[in-house]
């Protein structure tokens, strides 16, 4: 995502950020910029044949939008979003009358406007073309709203870097390497193919989606279950020490936060405020193990109340410490009595991990994404991700019932 890449490089995660960035004043203030490599305009794309396909003039053409109130699309983040709402920080007073649509990328603006979402959608001038020579029903109108240079953002101070970044600037300008590289990407001779569609590429990038999928899932789910077990155990005991006490409020406050805030908010604050320095992976990993460890433990704490009070007196009547009969007696019959509330734990945690392409993990949601992105083949590469994750979500499903009528029929038997 757009601002998900100067995000990451003004709180160090990433070194630089290469995606068409302008700069202005209120961008210098966290950033850095290098020299310009690639000078842009912002257009204009329409359907064809409609009331604006035929419009040559900028004041003809905005103030028919803005006289029939319509629906303009953008990428997030980008000038065009500034220049459809206004910004005083980019000297854009903004199209009046008008409701502007931010998407994650230009290629889903583009697609809502061939479905008649959208009346326009405003976007650089490279981008464009690749995607009316991708979509048919779409056209560019040669209309140059506002020129903007693009330039490599890296972190703020970083000056060694941004010399070393210029002088590669100047050495692809010079022999003719970077006229190569739009040629290749945004000539019309070469648009038609796509690299990213390649079969065999997306299978790759499906399974090692899925794989980190699973990974986040099951060990967020194993720690959630230590952090939940560890917190009934804290807010169970009997003991009436200070120290106890401060416990029972920490775990407390732990649940009420994990449980009162969404899982994109935690992961959020995980990656990009609390740790300066950490592997997105790991970020994810922390994140969904804290809040699946407030779950769990409320999970727990139902199986726990559930089990007849009668087991705990027996056992302290025996004289087993409170403890004791806690974690051999009462813990091993709630848990039986979770196994349901803690499949369907598992189950959201695995459909949950689709939100950790906020913070760049490429996850299965991330990689259909990505295929769909490279291929513009949006429906069938959606269509496909849903039946896939229902396959997951049946077959673990299945496998966990089969695992809970294991262990009931066990218990029967005993």
């Amino acid at each position: 995502d757009f601002d998900a890449a100067l995000l990451s490089v003004s709180t160090n995660k990433a070194d630089v950020a290469i995606a068409a960035i302008t700069k202005n004043a209120k961008r210098e203030e966290t950033l850095s910029f290098s020299d310009p490599y690639y000078t842009a305009n912002q257009v204009i794309i329409v359907k064809e044949n409609s009331i604006y396909s035929e419009i040559t003039e900028e004041s003809e053409i905005l103030n028919l939008l803005s006289t029939n109130k319509a629906k303009i699309g953008c990428q997030r983040g980008t000038t065009g979003q500034y220049y459809i709402e206004g910004s005083a920080d980019w000297d854009f007073k903004g199209i009046s009358n008008t409701t502007c649509v931010t998407y994650d990328n230009g290629a889903l603006a583009v697609t809502d406007l061939t479905k008649g979402n959208l009346d326009a959608v405003i976007i650089d001038e490279a981008p464009a073309m690749l995607y009316c020579n991708k979509f048919e029903t779409v056209k560019m109108l040669d209309i140059v709203l506002t020129e903007e240079e693009y330039c490599i953002a890296v972190s703020k101070g970083n000056d060694s870097l941004i010399t070393s970044l210029n002088e590669f600037i100047a050495s692809i300008k010079a022999n003719n390497t970077l006229d190569e590289i739009i040629s290749k990407y945004y000539g019309n001779d070469n648009i038609s193919e796509n690299e990213g569609n390649n079969f065999i590429e997306s299978v790759g990038k499906v399974a090692k989606g899925l794989g980190v999928t699973f990974i986040i899932a099951i060990v967020a789910f194993v720690f959630g279950i230590l952090i939940g077990l560890l917190v009934n155990i804290i807010q169970s005991s009997s003991s009436n020490s200070i120290i106890t006490k401060i416990l029972k409020k920490l775990v407390n406050i732990y649940i009420a936060i994990f449980r009162g805030t969404p899982i994109t908010v935690q992961l959020l604050i995980i990656y990009y405020v609390i740790f300066s320095n950490i592997v997105p992976m790991f970020a994810a990993v922390i994140a969904f193990a804290l809040n699946s460890g407030a779950y769990v433990s409320e999970i727990i704490r139902g199986g726990i109340n559930a089990v007849p009070k009668g087991q705990m007196e027996a056992g302290r009547s025996l004289g087993l410490p409170y403890n004791v009969v806690m974690k051999k007696i009462v813990l091993p019959q709630a848990i039986r009595n979770c196994l349901p509330s803690l499949g369907n734990e598992f189950i959201a945690l695995i459909k949950e991990t689709s939100v950790v392409s906020f913070i760049t993990v490429m996850d299965l949601y991330s990689a259909f994404r990505a295929i769909a992105t490279e291929s513009f083949a949006y429906k069938s590469v959606y269509l496909i991700m849903g039946v896939l994750y229902f396959v997951i979500i049946f077959v673990v499903s299945f496998i966990l019932k089969k695992i809970e009528g294991g262990l009931l029929k066990n218990d029967k038997t005993k």
